[in-house]
């Protein structure tokens, strides 16, 4: 069976123009302002709003006329000249150079003990035997 029923056929494209408007028009309110931050809202401390709107700088004004002329190549070789000296003494003056280091004081020695080789202490060969204690005396100890 066949329902005579008249079909609308611009109802989905109203429905889906209407819910284009719909997220249009949410865009630009401030509803972002009152909600929570969870769900995607401004945070506490966040600044105010201005209670004015900026004003919009209109863009097709003239711009007014320079009063001075621009510098030719001796003023502008001048002015370059002038920040580079600029630059260095305060370059200089940040980063001062380091102190130089004091004097150091040579000791005083005596020439005669400066001169005199020194000898290499060696242990007598009494003293080592000494200590080794004979070899019937280690196995007697064992």
């Amino acid at each position: 069976m066949m329902s005579n029923a008249r079909r609308n056929r611009l109802a989905p494209q109203t429905a889906a123009l209407l819910v284009l408007a719909a997220f249009g028009l949410s865009a630009c309110s401030t509803v972002g302002d009152v909600m929570p931050e969870a769900v995607g809202g401004l945070p506490a401390n966040a600044p105010a709003r201005p209670a004015d709107a900026l004003p919009t700088p209109n863009v097709y004004e003239i711009r007014p006329t320079r009063e001075a002329p621009p510098l030719d190549t001796a003023g502008q070789k001048k002015l370059e000249s002038d920040l580079t000296s600029l630059r260095e003494s305060q370059k200089a003056r940040a980063n001062p150079p380091p102190p130089p280091p004091p004097a150091a004081k040579k000791p005083v020695a005596n020439k005669a003990v400066a001169n005199k080789p020194v000898a290499k202490k060696t242990p007598p060969a009494d003293a080592a035997a000494a200590k080794k204690p004979p070899a019937d005396q280690k196995q007697q100890a064992n």
